[in-house]
């Protein structure tokens, strides 16, 4: 960061300097300006600092927006995830979710909040297990129902989202609870198939840079890290309309 705020500090303070100078002007003596004007304009290495973070936010959300383009089919065009609201939508996004996360509960709220005044919204649901063995097997569930029964997804959903934590010896239950058979469910859940298709969402997830759930993206690689409020996310989608 040091050798950075001095690049980025030195154009401005050698425009202070006439050409001559410059040239005549040593190592040590170039050093010393620089301390001497920081410390008669201490503002100037604040602002140098904001604009580093700026620089660097924006060189990030670039990168994102062009690995959101780059898995733009994993991510928005496979048949084989869960999906929440109207499955033909037009207004799409990606939401990264593990059941033991108390975020994603409070995302799930949300999401089931502003669904009932967006009917061409799709929640692309990616399953991934996060938190310990209980979500992995949470996550296969879910995978599994999106596959063997996808209108019956959204049920199984809400179910495990309604725990306060989703424990692998209740799977069954849930599953019964959420109408879908049990047997058949679990022996697709426990399939290479579903192994295989956890490991894409989780090389996904990893690869667009997440570390944490929930998350959403977009297809324009917006990306809402957390549990975002009603208000806000409807916000943002009268914003991607207009």
């Amino acid at each position: 960061m040091k050798k950075r705020l001095l690049l980025s500090l030195a154009p401005l303070l050698m425009l202070s300097v006439a050409p001559t100078a410059q040239a005549e002007m040593s190592r040590e003596e170039f050093q010393k300006l620089v301390r001497e004007t920081l410390l008669e304009q201490p503002e100037i290495l604040r602002e140098a600092i904001i604009k580093l973070e700026e620089n660097d936010r924006l060189a990030q959300q670039k990168q994102f927006e062009a690995q959101v383009r780059e898995q733009s089919k994993l991510l928005f065009a496979s048949k084989t995830d869960g999906v929440m609201g109207n499955p033909k939508g037009s207004i799409e996004m990606v939401y990264f979710t593990d059941y033991n996360c108390p975020y994603c509960r409070r995302l799930n709220a949300t999401l089931l909040e502003v669904l009932k005044t967006e009917p061409e919204l799709k929640v692309i649901v990616k399953d991934i297990g996060i938190l310990g063995p209980d979500s992995v097997k949470a996550a296969r569930l879910a995978l599994a129902a999106a596959q063997e029964s996808p209108r019956q997804y959204e049920e199984l959903h809400q179910v495990m989202m309604s725990q306060q934590r989703v424990q692998a010896g209740a799977l069954k239950s849930i599953a019964d609870k959420a109408g879908l058979d049990v047997d058949t469910l679990q022996a697709r859940a426990d399939s290479k198939g579903i192994t295989d298709k956890l490991n894409q969402n989780m090389a996904l997830f990893r690869g667009l840079g997440l570390n944490g759930t929930p998350a959403l993206v977009f297809a324009d690689g917006t990306l809402i890290p957390g549990a975002i409020d009603t208000a806000g996310l409807q916000q943002m989608l009268q914003d991607k309309k207009s």
